[in-house]
């Protein structure tokens, strides 16, 4: 670190407190001692120490309190906590209220030492990388991150949407030879597809209809530079041949030209699918996808590191308050632990836009714990029949969804069925629910095979979807419930083009 890391040692203790500051001279840290946690939690205030050292055996506040009060106060501190050998036991329990590491009493000098410098180490890599939260999942992200900046290998950055998956590919690139070059990021998923080739390589003059100058790609944009492709799982067959030969032969040609443009670029791919599953189907190249994953960087969900989020609020409130003329007081201890608790499904974007609509709806106050309960409840209301986060692909999820509406749909149907049987004392296979009901034939819903599998009976539904559209794929897509880019990547898999 460039300045002396700032340690608070808290301890009523003398023996103690001087030990600790021996066993840390060589580190030449500004320590300071306090004998009660008090006093302890008035010199964290402000958020000016990197580290706590605390004494397990304080009599005026709980281990367990004092650790959720200094996560509260400075939550970027890291926090030691010595206990004795025989309380050795509660180690998990204080790790789970917010420590970082424990160590032994009586002190052993070697072993505070070495966490000490560990934790140190790994605060050094989370600021040269620029990310916000002391997770362990985060710290051996921020150390791989710099163990493959220095080198030209491409990376594959997996993980859930608003993981923060490009502030990472930032982070290499920032901490590589290249920095100081262009950093260019392509969004495969916002491009048309028709204009994904052009984006990327260029094209040439009158290459098609508009063409009508020269145009540079991203990756002539990004030579010498880094190129970070996200969303990779939405290219094309096509586009996937074109970017393997760029990335194993530096050198591509734009789209209508007919000669070889050679770059230097480092290519760091991103997904929050599973690329495995993609090969499995088909979809994906394998050739491909073992270029991109030569290192692997997998971010998990934030509802995985809930000791991120308190740091994560402060820092966005921080920033928050330097954009605006409007400002967020700051948030209570209770509004903090809902936040811990709540599973962040849009993870830390989700976060983010919580705090946003604080600043924009609830101005110059605190964050109190009704106003976490409240959004909390509005979401759990809005996503009541949305799937839950069950760790299984995108792909097999939305086969267990349709299943299920077929199933539901078939269930209300045989109920009308019954019902209008009953009430015109008509035979039930002549009936047909009316097109206002529903866009299923109730004879061949009752008619479908109980042995056909997952695939088989989602082409069926598509189909019948189709069918019931006329072809019109937008309507078709609504109807089953899924994204018109979902649909047509199912009607190119089942060949329903």
């Amino acid at each position: 670190m460039n300045q002396p890391a700032a340690i608070l040692i808290i301890s009523s203790d003398r023996k103690l407190s001087r030990g600790i500051e021996k066993a840390l001279s060589d580190i030449h840290p500004q320590i300071k001692i306090v004998p009660s946690s008090r006093d302890g939690l008035k010199g964290v205030r402000g958020g000016t120490s990197d580290m706590v050292i605390t004494d397990s055996r304080l009599e005026d506040f709980s281990c367990p309190m004092l650790i959720h009060r200094i996560v509260a106060k400075s939550p970027q501190a890291d926090i030691l906590v010595g206990l004795p050998i025989e309380d050795l036991y509660r180690a998990r329990e204080l790790l789970d209220c917010g420590a970082d590491d424990v160590f032994e009493i009586p002190l052993k000098s070697e072993e505070l030492h070495l966490k000490v410098n560990k934790l140190l180490k790994e605060k050094s890599f989370l600021k040269s990388c620029g990310l916000v939260g002391k997770s362990i999942q985060l710290k051996q992200i921020a150390e791989s991150a710099l163990q493959v900046a220095p080198t030209n290998i491409t990376v594959l950055i997996t993980g859930e949407s608003g993981t923060g998956k490009e502030l990472i590919a930032r982070a290499i690139h920032s901490n590589s030879k290249r920095k100081d070059k262009a950093f260019v990021a392509a969004n495969v998923g916002a491009l048309a597809e028709g204009v994904v080739e052009s984006e990327l390589f260029g094209h040439e003059k009158g290459a098609f209809t508009g063409a009508v100058s020269r145009r540079q790609g991203l990756f002539e944009t990004a030579n010498g530079g880094t190129i970070f492709l996200d969303e990779i799982a939405e290219f094309k067959p096509s586009t996937q041949v074109k970017l393997l030969r760029v990335l194993e032969e530096k050198s591509f040609m734009r789209v209508g030209g007919s000669s070889d443009i050679k770059v230097d670029v480092r290519g760091i791919a991103a997904t929050n699918q599973n690329l495995e599953q993609k090969i499995r189907e088909g979809t994906f190249r394998s050739d491909l996808y073992f270029r991109l994953a030569v290192v692997k960087i997998d971010v998990p969900p934030l509802r995985e590191r809930p000791k991120d989020i308190p740091i994560l609020v402060h820092s966005f409130i921080e920033k928050l308050n330097q954009e605006s003329v409007r400002k967020i007081s700051g948030v209570s201890d209770e509004a903090l632990e809902l936040l811990m608790k709540y599973h962040w499904p849009g993870n830390v974007r989700e976060l983010r836009n919580f705090l946003e609509s604080m600043l924009a709806l609830a101005p110059d106050r605190r964050i109190e714990s009704s106003d976490v309960k409240k959004y909390i409840d509005k979401q759990m209301q809005a996503n009541r029949q949305l799937p839950v986060v069950t760790g299984k692909s995108v792909e097999t999820a939305e086969h267990e969804l349709i299943i299920q509406a077929i199933l539901s749909l078939r269930a209300e149907i045989i109920n009308l069925r019954e019902a209008l049987s009953e009430r015109n004392h008509l035979r039930p296979e002549q009936r047909v629910v009316s097109e206002g009901s529903s866009w299923i034939d109730q004879e061949k819903v009752g008619q479908i095979p109980t042995d056909l599998n997952v695939e088989e009976m989602e082409k069926e539904l598509i189909q019948r979807a189709l069918e019931f559209t006329k072809g019109n794929r937008k309507k078709a897509a609504q109807l089953l419930g899924i994204g018109e880019r979902t649909l047509y990547r199912k009607l190119d898999k089942y060949g329903l083009r």
